[in-house]
């Protein structure tokens, strides 16, 4: 089974690498930028990132993985 990176600075992954990351992988969005979960990559890159979350963590993190999931497909 393939096991979780340290934090990766999604925007220095290039992509045809974020297609190989696995999902629910932690990121962040530049050095000094948000820390979210990876949840796929097709047209476009899918992330939730922590402050979008604002209370309603589990939730927010549902709908953004069910679309990850979405995105994965096509």
């Amino acid at each position: 089974m393939a096991r979780y990176l340290p934090t990766i600075d999604i925007w220095e992954v290039p992509e045809d690498g974020r297609a190989s990351l696995q999902i629910g992988q932690w990121v962040k969005a530049g050095p000094d930028g948000p820390k979210g979960r990876f949840y796929g990559q097709g047209a476009s890159t899918v992330v939730a990132f922590l402050p979008n979350a604002r209370g309603r963590y589990r939730s927010y993190m549902a709908t953004i993985r069910d679309y990850g999931r979405t995105v994965r497909a096509r």
